[in-house]
């Protein structure tokens, strides 16, 4: 389920990132000006990810460790927003000058894909 959840959500986010990536990058820098939104963004973050760990901790040399680094990633992010705002705000001023952050975005779109393709077309893995 979370290869199919995960994968919908990642391929249409970076999809729509892709898209309108300066819209985007203004919306994110707009939000980083208030840090009580990035506050709160930090502690949205942070709830999903320690769900994310705690339903899906699985260490597996398989296509299901990626849902596992996908979790500790958002928990990471989570963690960094909350407890270190400025730099959350440096790395969003950062994202409109460069151009590693689009190619980035197709490499979580292509994940996304893939993941998209395990949850709903490989057999399930007991």
């Amino acid at each position: 389920m979370l290869a199919r959840v995960i994968g919908l959500f990642v391929v249409i986010s970076t999809l729509a990132i892709l898209m309108r990536y300066k819209h985007f990058v203004l919306i994110e820098k707009e939000a980083a000006k208030n840090l009580v939104l990035v506050h709160l963004s930090g502690f949205s973050i942070l709830i999903l990810g320690i769900l994310l760990v705690v339903n899906h901790n699985i260490w597996v040399l398989d296509w299901r460790v990626i849902i596992t680094i996908i979790s500790w990633m958002v928990l990471l992010k989570g963690i960094l927003r909350v407890f270190y705002p400025e730099l959350v705000m440096k790395i969003i001023n950062k994202k409109a000058h460069n151009k590693l952050f689009i190619l980035a975005e197709v490499f979580v779109f292509l994940i996304g894909l893939y993941l998209i393709y395990k949850g709903f077309f490989n057999l399930p893995v007991d």
